[in-house]
This record gives structure tokens, sequence and C-alpha cells, in this order.
């Protein structure tokens, strides 16, 4: 696509999108239908009322928005503020959040997109978390970012401040700031230098929502869905019963992406939420390790894990026996045949579906499921990993090629 192209491209949507009534479930149903964002604006009204679920007054918005100058601001305002505008048909759109139900249909960015940040784990929890959640957030934050993910949490007080910092601290790791503001606006103000940290070199700040777009409440329950659709898993530290974090965990599930939570003491109104998450069937952690237990089939050819001697967590030993295995070992030196060198260090399950790839002939996703015998959210994980290795590509309509 050419320069002149994408910039086509990235006006329609941005018109669409600011068209009333359109969210991003009814944004893919219109682009599922006609083809484009381009061919959305262009279609006559009365085609648009016939559209199921559509209604009058949202085919007259979408006519309108189609002459809507404000999209031509928007990219000037983004180009000045050095922000970039992602769409869905942007190769630097994160792919994990492209496998949710209802992705973004535009990401504003400030900052540096990666494609190692494809392995991220989100860390949120109360605005008013207590100094043992905030060591905890810190302390999770720094060992993922050592072991090569990429921290993902919302730029508010509390958790999700002491996560950002924890893995900017530790060594040079990655973090993603999801705001439910425009990413152009400080939300909240104390957390100024801590946003031009993060987007100056320590990651990204992202958001779906226009530039200058202040903080409002409806908006913060969005961009939960955009934290949980970013990460492989959740981990939530500290909230109540009814906190937002609970929401972000929710969406996780309904991504069927993981979920952790770490305990607290049981007479603290903080623990309530974490605590319910347990009971309800999420992992309990209370290191790395534990979260590492979980992700290794989809991280472990792609993190730093450590030699055993330099765990960190030493393995718990029983009374009069030797120390417990650990749970995750050192990628093995293997050696493979030339043919398989882009392989190297491949799972069974990556091996699996990468041999079932053909550098020609497109393979749809469920051809995949089928033939694999694996769950869908299983697929598309290990599709995943194996597009961050370049060893795949994927195609429209999600058919997937070898690389």
């Amino acid at each position: 696509m050419s320069t002149d192209e994408r910039r086509a491209e990235r006006l329609a949507t941005l018109r669409l999108v600011h068209a009333s009534n359109v969210g991003p479930v009814t944004y893919r149903k219109l682009v599922r239908i006609f083809g484009s964002a381009e061919a959305v604006l262009a279609a006559p009204q009365a085609r648009l009322e016939e559209v199921p679920d559509l209604g009058r007054k949202t085919a007259q918005s979408i006519r309108q928005a189609a002459s809507d100058a404000w999209a031509e601001e928007e990219l000037a305002r983004a180009s000045v503020r050095g922000v970039t505008i992602l769409t869905l048909d942007d190769p630097a759109y994160p792919k994990p959040l492209l496998n949710t139900y209802d992705p973004p249909p535009v990401l504003y960015v400030s900052g540096e997109l990666r494609p190692e940040d494809a392995l991220a784990v989100a860390i949120v929890g109360t605005r008013h978390c207590s100094p043992y959640g905030r060591k905890q957030a810190e302390r999770l934050a720094a060992g993922l970012a050592l072991a090569g993910f990429t921290v993902v949490s919302g730029l508010a007080r509390g958790v999700d401040t002491s996560a950002h910092q924890g893995a900017m601290d530790a060594g040079g790791g990655r973090t993603l700031a999801v705001l439910g503001t425009g990413v152009d606006h400080v939300y909240p103000p104390e957390n100024s230098k801590l946003h031009t940290r993060i987007a100056g070199g320590g990651g990204a700040v992202l958001s779906e929502l226009p530039l200058g777009t202040p903080p409002s409440s409806e908006n913060f329950p969005r961009r939960n869905r955009v934290i949980a659709g970013l990460a492989l898993g959740t981990i939530v530290i500290e909230g109540s019963a009814t906190s937002g974090a609970l929401i972000t965990a929710r969406y996780a599930v309904d991504m069927d992406r993981e979920v952790f939570a770490v305990p607290g003491p049981v007479d603290s109104p903080n623990s309530a939420g974490p605590h319910r998450l347990i009971k309800q069937g999420a992992k309990l952690i209370e290191d790395v390790e534990d979260v590492l237990a979980e992700l290794r089939e989809v991280a472990a050819p792609l993190v730093k894990l450590r030699p055993p001697d330099e765990r960190l967590r030493l393995p718990k030993m029983g009374k009069d026996k030797e120390p417990a295995a650990p749970l995750l070992e050192s990628v093995p030196d293997a050696r493979p045949a030339p043919a398989d060198l882009r392989a190297i260090n491949l799972n069974p399950r990556e091996q699996a579906l990468f041999g079932m790839l053909d550098p020609h002939e497109p393979r749809g996703l469920d051809r995949l499921i089928t033939e694999s015998g694996l769950k869908p959210h299983e697929v598309l994980a290990t599709l995943m990993v194996l597009e961050v290795r370049r060893l795949c590509r994927q195609l429209p309509g999600k058919r997937f090629v070898k690389a």
C-alpha cells in the first residue's frame, strides 16, 4: 500500500469511527459488508439503512461523516505531536489486540510499538493501593521485564504507576500504558513525567480516543478491554469487590487469556477483588515463576529464561527430599537439520502448526484448528508467536502462510 493509499485509508477510518453510534463492532460489521471504510462512506444512505440494526440516524451520520473535515485536522494534530495513528490493516497494529472480538478501529500511539510487545502481561489494581500492593506491583513488573515480557497497565495512580515504574527500572524493560483519555492528555497530572518517560523510550502510550479527549468515567472501562487484549494474561494486585481491575480480568476471561491474582491480607478490603478471582479459578501467584509456568508454552522460545542457578525463586524443597525440579528449564541448544534451522527451539505445539503451513498455499484459521486438534485460542496464540518470530505471515481473511 502506497503512502497516499495509507493516508486515504486512515482518513476514511477516522471519519467512519467519528460518526455517531459507530463503535468497534459496528465498524467491523460495516467494513465486512462493504469491503472498506472508504466504501462504507461512499455507500448511498438507502443502502446503509438496509444493514441490520444500523438505523436511519446512524446511516445519516455516516453520510455526513464522508465529508467531515475533522479527520484531516486530526491527522495534522497527530503529526505535530509525533503521534502515530494505526488502523486495523496497518502491519504495526498489535497482533494480540487484533485477535480480540472488538479491537479499536483506530489506535493512537505515542512512542514505539515493537513486535516483541506481543509477549506482554498486564498488571492492574486499585488506585488506593497499600505499600504491600505497590511493592508487589514493582517486584512482579521488574521480574517480567527481566524475563523479556512487556508490562501493560493503565497509567493510573497506585498499582498501575508502580507496575510501569518497576518494568522500566529493571534494566530498561518495556511497558505499554493504555489511557482512558487522548494520548496527549496526561491523567492523573502527577504522572506527567512517567508519561513522558514511557513515550520517550520506555515503550508506548496508547489510546483509542481522539487527541485532546479529557478524562471521563465512561471511557475507563473501555480502555480496560484494550489492556486485557494486549496481554497474554492479566495480574490483579489489590482491589475491592467492585474495582475496575476486575473489569479488566473479566475482559481477559472473555478473550481466553490467563488471569492471575496476588493474595493479600484477609482483613484488608483491597484483598476482596483478588481473593474473589482466586475462588473463581484465577491462578494464585506469589512470584514471576508462577506466571511463567502458565505461559511457558507460548513464551518459552522467546523470553529470557534463567539457568537454574540464577532463578527468580529457588526451587522449593521438602523435608529430606531433593530440590524440586524447576518449573521452566532453559531452552535446549538443539541442532536441527539444515531445513529446520528457521524453526530452532520451537516447542511441540509451534512445530506442529509451523509444519502445517505452506509458503505458497494459504491455510485458513478454521482448517488449522481442525487439523491441529487445538482450541481456537491456543492456535491464535501460537500463530502470534510464529508471526513475532517471522516464521509465518497473516493474510486477509485470517489465512496464514509460512514466511
